[in-house]
């Protein structure tokens, strides 16, 4: 007799991003393009918390990606979800050292028909200037206190270089992270 075992994969305390680096070329991603588009390179400077030394790269016009995350699809409940678990958002991004970029995040929790905000965070970076060391920066999140009825998640960004080069010379995103604590 065989026996089928239903695990049921739960939401909390693992990245909800699918293809956070790259590895999938943009796959799970709705992506507008600007200048040449994106494309997909290896990172200059490792990321220690990174699972893949991949990054996405823009262009010299803005390029963004967003991804939208049902929670419930997930493995969350609305209970669960209305009880609203600390929501964390993360993302890393930097630029060649020999040209500088601009990055922007924009996260926004959505209700269950996406058409109410519940909560959001926006971050327009500093543009990163040319001969810099290439390093990454992080941002990052923690919504709390946000209200019932959360039922998706939202995550896109954007970036573009900031000497109008032809290529893909612009800011460099990657580890894109979304997570769901577990309540305490």
């Amino acid at each position: 007799m065989l026996l089928k075992l239903r695990i049921k994969m739960t939401v909390f305390e693992r990245n909800l991003i699918k293809n956070p680096c790259g590895e999938e070329r943009y796959r799970y991603w709705s992506v507008k393009s600007g200048g040449d588009g994106w494309n997909i390179d290896n990172n200059h400077i490792q990321i220690p918390e990174a699972y893949s030394q991949k990054c996405f790269v823009t262009s010299y016009r803005w390029c963004s990606k967003e991804q939208l995350i049902n929670l419930l699809a997930e493995g969350a409940t609305e209970d669960e979800l209305d009880k609203q678990p600390e929501i964390y958002v993360c993302d890393w991004y930097g630029t060649r050292s020999d040209c500088g970029g601009v990055y922007e995040i924009h996260v926004t929790l959505l209700d269950a028909d996406k058409s109410t905000v519940k909560a959001e965070f926006k971050c327009e970076a500093p543009p990163i200037p040319q001969w810099n060391d290439a390093s990454y920066h992080k941002v990052s999140h923690n919504f709390r206190n946000y209200g019932k009825g959360v039922r998706y998640v939202n995550f896109c960004h954007r970036g573009k270089d900031t000497k109008f080069w032809a290529g893909h010379y612009g800011t460099r995103i990657t580890n894109s992270t979304v997570i769901v604590k577990a309540s305490s």
